[in-house]
């Protein structure tokens, strides 16, 4: 087995011709492990090869993953993330390591941390009968919450819902302004099935600073290695009023770790919120992914105390990407601390 030899593992069937070397999210970490002595290739990860992909892997010092967690045609994770395991136990680095993701990459998270700074008022629904007694009760006063499915990406599970008289609005993250107005049995009716497979609802408090837009803190291990800065997200009002349309999804915009703009961010991240969450989870360094963010709403720009100034949003670990340049160097470096290159 080669020594230095990496794997960096997309989502594709037999028909795709995706390919990390070029592709232009991950070309660039692509050539940075190649430039420091990395054996690097590109390997498309679909549920029909996953056997003979266990076999092949093996090969590999390390395999770095970035597949979502509802791949295309509404597969999910449980056969890639198995094999994962299985590559991990036979002596291959995984990151991230699919226990890791079970812990903070998943929307459960944002209940286990809620007594953090970053935290506020949230509530966990693992059973349905539970969401139907109690839910609807956290609307009252023209309070508006966001509901959100135990694993998704890009929106999909994600809902900002209020009451509006005697029924439900609610918003889909990934339908831009289309409002739907359901009777309370057929909100519950139509929420039933994300408590299938042992799925669950997390009820997340609206966030007044959606406004002020959202920072992404990238993380490599437990130093951030990045910022990414979006001026609107989904579900971004317009105005105040609780059925106001969603204003467009603006660009990110990449800075490094050092960017001035954030250093409270980064100085809380790292000497405070990282090491609490991985107390909260039993997460050792050496388990943290090699890359991975933490979003957060702007409660105040003004604000001089970062743990008042900031609220999560949610944290990504699945398949974090696009990602800033600065993120490149401290993989590259992280990797070889990892695997003694």
């Amino acid at each position: 087995m080669n020594a230095q030899s990496i794997a960096l593992m997309l989502y594709g069937d037999s028909h795709s011709t995706r390919n990390a070397l070029t592709d232009e999210m991950y070309k660039g970490l692509a050539d940075a492990l190649i430039a420091a002595g990395c054996s690097v290739e590109s390997v498309l990860y679909h549920d029909s090869k996953a056997e003979q992909l266990e076999v092949d892997l093996q090969r590999f010092d390390a395999v770095l993953v970035w597949v979502n967690p509802i791949m295309e045609q509404g597969l999910d994770r449980r056969s890639l993330d198995k094999l994962l395991i299985h590559l991990s136990e036979k002596g291959v680095y995984v990151s991230t390591h699919p226990e890791t993701i079970l812990k903070i990459g998943t929307k459960r998270v944002l209940y286990t941390t809620r007594h953090m700074d970053w935290g506020g008022d949230t509530e966990l629904y693992e059973e349905y009968d539970d969401f139907v007694s109690r839910f609807l009760k956290t609307l009252v006063n023209g309070k508006i919450r966001i509901l959100k499915q135990y694993r998704g990406d890009g929106g999909k599970g994600v809902f900002k819902v209020w009451l509006d008289g005697g029924s439900v609005r609610v918003v889909h993250a990934i339908s831009g302004n289309e409002q739907r107005l359901l009777s309370k049995d057929g909100f519950h009716q139509e929420f039933k099935p994300y408590f299938d497979n042992d799925g669950l609802l997390v009820n997340q408090q609206w966030a007044d600073g959606i406004i002020n837009g959202m920072v992404r803190c990238y993380i490599t291990g437990t130093k951030v290695s990045g910022f990414g800065y979006q001026e609107s997200v989904a579900l971004n009002p317009q105005t105040n009023d609780p059925g106001s349309p969603s204003r467009p999804v603006s660009r990110r915009y990449y800075f490094s770790e050092d960017c001035g703009l954030f250093q409270d961010l980064r100085g809380i991240m790292e000497s405070k919120w990282i090491p609490q969450l991985q107390d909260i989870h039993a997460i050792p360094d050496a388990m943290m992914p090699m890359l991975w963010d933490i979003d957060l709403f702007i409660n105040d720009v003004n604000a001089t105390d970062a743990k008042r100034k900031y609220t999560i949003c949610e944290i990504n670990v699945s398949c974090v990407s696009p990602f800033p340049p600065s993120s490149v160097g401290h993989i590259v470096r992280a990797l070889g601390t990892k695997l003694g290159l």
